[in-house]
C-alpha cells in the first residue's frame, strides 16, 4: 500500500512539475511599467505553456501577445511598475527575479507599435542608423554602458 501511494504522489509531482513554467531567460518593463516583456530563446518554450496571467507583487497582468520569443502582458490591476528591477511572484514555477531589464531579443515589435532595436546600432564606424515602422515623435536619449547619457536629441516626424 505505501508503493501505491508513493507512485500516486511521485505521478502528481511530476505532473505539476511538467505544467510548470520555468523562467524566461529576460524580462523588461515598458509604456510606464504598464507593461511587461518577456524574452525566450527560439524553440525553447511554446505560448501554450506560458501563464495567461502573473503577478508582480500586488499588481496583476494578462499575455495579450505571444510569439516563439517574445510574451508581452498588459497591467489590469494595481500600480504600474517603476524602474527595470522587478520579481514576478506568482504565475511561473518559481519567483522570478530581473535585475537591470534589458529588451529580450535583437528585433522587437509589439503590437502596431513597431520599435526595432539593434544591441548595436552603428551601421559603420560612428554612424548609428535607427529605423521605426512609421513616423513618430519622440525624444532620443543614447546611454553608455555606464548608464551616463552621452547624446539625446527630439525626433520630429
Amino acid at each position: 500500500m505505501k508503493q501505491f501511494y508513493i507512485l500516486i504522489f511521485i505521478a502528481i509531482f511530476n505532473f505539476t512539475n511538467a505544467m510548470a513554467q520555468a523562467c524566461p531567460e529576460s524580462g523588461s518593463t515598458l509604456a510606464g511599467g504598464t507593461k511587461l516583456v518577456f524574452g525566450y530563446s527560439p524553440g525553447t518554450s511554446f505560448c501554450s505553456s506560458r501563464p495567461t496571467t502573473i503577478f508582480v507583487g500586488t499588481t496583476e497582468f494578462v499575455m495579450v501577445e505571444c510569439t516563439e520569443t517574445l510574451t508581452s502582458y498588459d497591467r489590469v490591476t494595481g500600480p504600474a511598475l517603476t524602474g527595470q528591477d522587478f520579481t514576478v511572484t506568482s504565475g511561473f514555477a518559481t519567483p522570478c527575479t530581473f535585475t537591470n531589464g534589458t529588451l529580450p531579443i535583437e528585433t522587437f515589435d509589439l503590437s502596431n507599435d513597431k520599435l526595432k532595436v539593434y544591441p548595436n546600432p552603428l551601421a559603420s564606424n560612428q554612424n548609428i542608423k535607427l529605423s521605426f515602422g512609421k513616423a513618430l515623435s519622440g525624444n532620443l536619449s543614447l546611454y553608455s554602458i555606464t548608464g551616463k547619457v552621452v547624446f539625446k536629441d527630439v525626433i520630429n516626424n
